[in-house]
């Protein structure tokens, strides 16, 4: 089963599209069952409460998947994978976002980087820490494919060829910011980019360590002509997502996971589900 940590801004919307797209109603969007947002992150127990709605489950993605909960108990032969982008660009980018899609126009740069959820944020998602260390360890820890957002046609061409030969890697580009001049601005400005500096340093060194080190392996694995498979895959295999599937999957989720969620958080409903969803299965079931 294919484990999505899906880090913001680094191309992660289009991946989640391929793997709905690549497996239907095998695939779900997740979140934890005790909140959407609040601590902690998507865990064993939750995979296990998943897999009585989706006995057949080939992958999942979402932005409380984190590196650092270990999914592994579940039962289930698990590839976690991520997608890492430019530590600054992901960050202005960032900023931008805020500033236009969540309609905060008068947020002060200064005061947002501050903030300490988004300092160091793809470290943070993968080691749980602000230490390259320990993102590093878990990487390495749990065999991670660790992708490039500069090199996402590369990525996902390594992506099949390494972990998921049945992935169907065609895809159109989902949610694509429509404008960067403020990200360009924070970037060019000397004063904003120390500031973006300062506040991904171990992101910095996680992006040197995989752009240098770990991605070259994963090159080296897939052996000669990459660069053949690739130019093939831009030129023969863009813009055809699965739409049955994206429909099925679409509709499985919000047809069934999101009710389920609903009454497993209900006050009134929780201990019904909980019964129901965490009692031992039988081994005619599994």
């Amino acid at each position: 089963m294919l484990v999505f940590v899906h880090i913001n801004k680094t191309a992660g919307s289009t991946v989640r599209y391929i793997l709905r797209s690549s497996y239907g109603v095998r695939h779900c969007d997740v979140e934890p069952w005790h909140s959407a947002r609040e601590d902690p992150p998507f865990s064993a127990a939750d995979l296990k409460r998943l897999r009585r709605l989706y006995p057949n489950l080939a992958s999942i993605a979402g932005h409380r998947i984190t590196g650092y909960m270990d999914l592994r108990d579940a039962g289930t032969d698990i590839d976690y994978f991520t997608i890492l982008r430019d530590p600054l660009k992901l960050c202005a980018s960032r900023f931008q976002y805020h500033v236009d899609y969540r309609q905060k126009k008068h947020l002060v740069f200064e005061d947002w980087i501050q903030q300490e959820w988004l300092r160091n944020a793809q470290t943070q998602r993968i080691a749980g820490t602000q230490l390259v260390e320990d993102a590093i360890r878990v990487i390495d820890e749990r065999g991670m494919f660790v992708g490039l957002t500069e090199r996402f046609d590369e990525s996902m061409v390594l992506l099949r060829a390494l972990r998921a030969r049945d992935l169907n890697i065609a895809y159109s580009p989902v949610n694509v910011a429509k404008k960067s001049s403020i990200a360009a601005s924070l970037l060019g400005d000397r004063r904003t980019r120390e500031a973006l500096v300062d506040a991904n340093q171990a992101d910095l060194a996680l992006f040197e360590y995989v752009s240098n080190e770990l991605y070259p392996r994963f090159q080296s694995e897939y052996g000669a002509g990459l660069g053949e498979a690739v130019l093939e895959y831009q030129n023969n295999s863009q813009g055809a997502f699965n739409r049955r599937n994206l429909t099925l999957s679409r509709m499985k989720r919000h047809g069934l996971y999101r009710p389920t969620l609903w009454l497993y958080r209900g006050r009134r409903t929780h201990g019904a589900l909980e019964k129901l969803l965490d009692r031992p299965q039988s081994a005619s079931s599994r």
